[in-house]
């Protein structure tokens, strides 16, 4: 895992939102595309030891997987988020991660599937970051967020997943900045698409964030 502090990255991002400005967002609404057919694939094998190796492909015909746009409503009362898919088929083997950074701090929406509750919405929020530890170690930054009811929708035919965060949950925010991760097991592999990014990464890097999404009036 890797903290929930993001940079961005002019060149690439300005690549991935295909010419659309990356200043300051005034409007309480925000939208960005991401290039199509950009799906990576992760296959781990234990050579060379004591790390192994992640394998990376690109698997363009994978539509489920494939993000093509962003969208941030920044209301009065909540902040909604919409990953836009090329071709939505579900919620089975996925793991969807929506990132929310703030004037404060910053914080994660995680959708998974379990098996009695069906698709689940946690809120998580970033503590300090730990020291680090070996070099195949890895670390998680993120706690859990107390009494916080997400909202949540996964509409296949219209291909979007939404998410609708209240503001008190994540400390009445002037402006918000968002990114969007999908991962999705298939078979022993993973596939995933990061919005904003169209480099082929791993499941460890950093997700590109939005503008600036200021409070509606």
């Amino acid at each position: 895992m890797r903290p929930l502090e993001r940079t961005l990255t002019s060149a690439t991002l300005a690549a991935a939102l295909l010419a659309l400005s990356t200043a300051t967002a005034h409007a309480d609404r925000w939208w960005g595309r991401d290039a199509a057919r950009d799906v990576t694939q992760l296959t781990f094998t234990t050579e060379p030891p004591p790390c192994g190796t992640w394998d990376v492909t690109t698997q363009p015909q994978d539509t489920s997987t494939d993000l093509v746009g962003l969208t941030v409503d920044h209301g009065r009362d909540d902040v909604v988020l919409r990953a836009h898919y090329r071709g939505l088929t579900g919620f089975a083997d996925r793991h969807v991660t929506f990132t929310l950074a703030t004037d404060d701090r910053d914080f994660e929406v995680d959708l998974s599937h379990q098996r009695r509750r069906g698709v689940v919405a946690e809120l998580w929020s970033a503590p300090t970051q730990p020291e680090p530890g070996g070099a195949c170690d890895t670390y998680s930054t993120i706690q859990m967020g107390g009494g916080c009811e997400i909202t949540k929708q996964v509409l296949p035919a219209r291909d979007v997943v939404v998410v609708s965060v209240p503001r008190d949950c994540i400390g009445d925010p002037r402006w918000v900045r968002a990114g969007v991760r999908d991962q999705r097991a298939v078979g022993t592999r993973v596939r995933t698409d990061v919005w904003g990014r169209p480099d082929i990464g791993t499941i460890f890097d950093d997700e590109p964030l939005t503008p600036r999404v200021r409070r509606s009036r």
